[in-house]
């Protein structure tokens, strides 16, 4: 199973795809005009079975304003790509990938691969949970 992971900011979409159940990070888009044929030209290429995107509801689960407009882009994936969408919670994973990087690189942390590390553990939190459910 090939999955596309969305990480939809504002300003920002992290994308990470997994590799033998392996998460990696494959490109940030900025241009939202673009971004449509750009997830169409990813989604071709690397044979895209599902879509897991981020949600970032709040600490009691309740629902951010962020998630609302996570949902909306949601609809515009479904039916641009007709994929089965699946929500997977996001929270804490800039924290993790920020501890992370600063026990890994100390003294060379590099701030800008924060959310690639992010998208890449939302990712890979979502491919060891379904691969529990299949063994």
């Amino acid at each position: 199973m090939n999955y596309l992971a969305i990480d939809y900011w504002t300003r920002k979409i992290w994308i990470a795809i997994n590799v033998e159940n392996i998460a990696v990070p494959v490109c940030i888009l900025t241009n939202k005009k673009w971004i449509l044929s750009e997830l169409a030209k990813i989604i071709t290429e690397r044979k895209i079975d599902k879509i897991i995107i981020w949600i970032a509801n709040h600490v009691d689960w309740t629902e951010s304003l962020h998630t609302k407009k996570i949902k909306s882009f949601t609809w515009v994936l479904k039916k641009e790509f007709w994929l089965e969408v699946i929500f997977h919670d996001e929270r804490f994973t800039s924290f993790e990938a920020k501890t992370s990087m600063s026990e890994t690189w100390e003294k060379d942390f590099d701030s800008t691969k924060l959310d690639d590390i992010a998208a890449c553990i939302i990712l890979q939190s979502f491919l060891d949970k379904n691969s529990q459910n299949t063994l």
